[in-house]
């Protein structure tokens, strides 16, 4: 299966993936949940998929200058 995605929402879903990862491990981290399992599976799914969509990415932005490099897009922690 392709996904046909634009440009500028290739890179917006690049960032939001990982503000999303960045949001979770704050979450787990603030002692709002009592039982964070269910939460740390989820952050490393969004890891998971974070390591897969930056391969992704830099395969495709090789062949593509409109894209912005990925470390812009993304702030390593």
């Amino acid at each position: 299966m392709k996904l046909e995605i634009s440009e500028q929402y290739f890179m917006l879903l690049v960032s939001a993936l990982n503000d999303a990862i960045t949001y979770n491990e704050k979450f787990l981290s603030s002692e709002t949940v009592k039982d964070v399992s269910d939460y740390e599976e989820h952050l490393l799914c969004l890891e998971s998929c974070q390591g897969w969509l930056e391969e992704e990415y830099n395969r495709i932005a090789k062949e593509n200058e409109n894209l912005l490099p990925y470390d812009k897009l993304v702030r390593r922690r």
